[in-house]
């Protein structure tokens, strides 16, 4: 989910400065805060179904339907999480993590203890990554319970019967609303939320957060006209650093992907190619291993962080982002701030409800 919207027209009502970023920085608080408050809902709910399906007498779950959700991860790094300032890194961040660019190719095979030591919690927050990587449910325990079982748990949990599938086995009616689900969603909310939209009604167990039911945007429309040159100044500075043939692009972000990646997976991109245009030539000796790359990664990273103080371009686009999230957050505070008091009560009360 984008960080916030009020579309890609230019034109912000916040003026650009350190107090837009102190506002957004607050206003994104609330926002994560929501986040988290959506994660602890979903545990909460699975731990109320199960109790139902217990009770019931069903002791193994398709742990596939009580998996949890992980959007406090998301949006750990701050109110800068989905600004295009990859391109223009602090110098501290450039040092320590280059681009980001590796973190996109250190899972690849062969590449297991490199992952294991790369990526610390640290470098998962500042990328925006789940501290752990996701990992398949264990569904051993579910099949062996055969057939005639996970038919009786969806019917128990779903209310409505299975529907065969001669290919996966018995299945849940993607639109039943009945058994434990339903009592569960009583148990907690009172009722079901049920959302209006042009394909039709559906249901949820809970109303969303005002903060996730904006339209994503990009957001660079909004941040080139406060640019004021220093996109031109940054391009010259890197011309001086020779780097001559980078360009920011209208996203503000060069083709580091198809350059760094060319020499972290050189077979990949010899079979398929960049897919991009205007990529620049690589340097005439790559390094030969991972590592190798990594540091060859930080060293640009660093003359760009450079480039990107001097010109004065990462503050402007750190500026002009908060001023984009403000005008985007400030008007529905108010409901953030209401929705999660209102789901803090549906937690307690849920939470009343197991302690008996």
């Amino acid at each position: 989910m984008a960080a916030c919207t009020g579309g890609d027209e230019p034109g912000s009502a916040t003026e650009p400065g350190p107090e837009a970023v102190a506002e957004a920085e607050r206003l994104y608080q609330i926002v994560n805060d929501s986040r988290a408050v959506t994660d602890e809902l979903s545990q909460i709910e699975n731990r109320v179904a199960k109790r139902c399906m217990e009770d019931e007498g069903f002791q193994v779950h398709d742990p596939a339907v009580f998996a949890t959700t992980r959007f406090a991860a998301y949006g750990a790094a701050g109110y800068l999480t989905d600004a295009p300032v990859r391109a223009v890194p602090t110098r501290a961040a450039a040092e320590q993590w280059g681009f980001g660019v590796w973190i996109e190719f250190v899972r690849a095979p062969g590449n297991e203890d490199l992952a294991e030591q790369l990526l610390t919690p640290e470098a998962r927050t500042a990328f925006n990554l789940p501290q752990e990587d996701y990992a398949q449910p264990d569904t051993g325990e579910w099949e062996a319970q055969g057939e005639a079982y996970r038919a009786a748990w969806i019917e128990a949990y779903t209310g409505s019967p299975a529907v065969e599938d001669s290919g996966k086995g018995p299945q849940g009616d993607g639109e039943a609303l009945g058994g434990c689900r339903l009592e569960m969603i009583e148990t907690i909310y009172g009722e079901p939320y049920t959302v209006e939209d042009e394909e039709g009604d559906y249901t949820l167990t809970h109303p969303p957060s005002p903060a996730f039911e904006l339209e994503e945007f990009e957001g660079t429309a909004g941040i080139a006209e406060h640019l004021d040159g220093r996109d031109v100044d940054f391009e010259s500075c890197l011309i001086d650093k020779g780097y001559a043939g980078w360009e920011l692009g209208d996203e503000l972000y060069p083709p580091l992907w198809e350059y760094f990646g060319q020499m972290y997976a050189p077979g990949y991109f010899q079979e398929f190619g960049t897919g991009e245009d205007g990529v620049p030539e690589p340097p005439s000796e790559i390094p030969s291993d991972f590592l190798g790359v990594l540091e060859l990664e930080r060293a640009v990273a660093v003359d760009f962080a450079e480039c990107g103080g001097e010109s004065g371009l990462r503050t402007v686009i750190e500026q002009a982002w908060a001023a984009m999230l403000v005008d985007a957050y400030l008007p529905i505070e108010t409901e953030m701030v209401a929705w999660q008091e209102q789901m803090q009560g549906h937690l307690d009360q849920a939470q009343d409800y197991l302690q008996e």
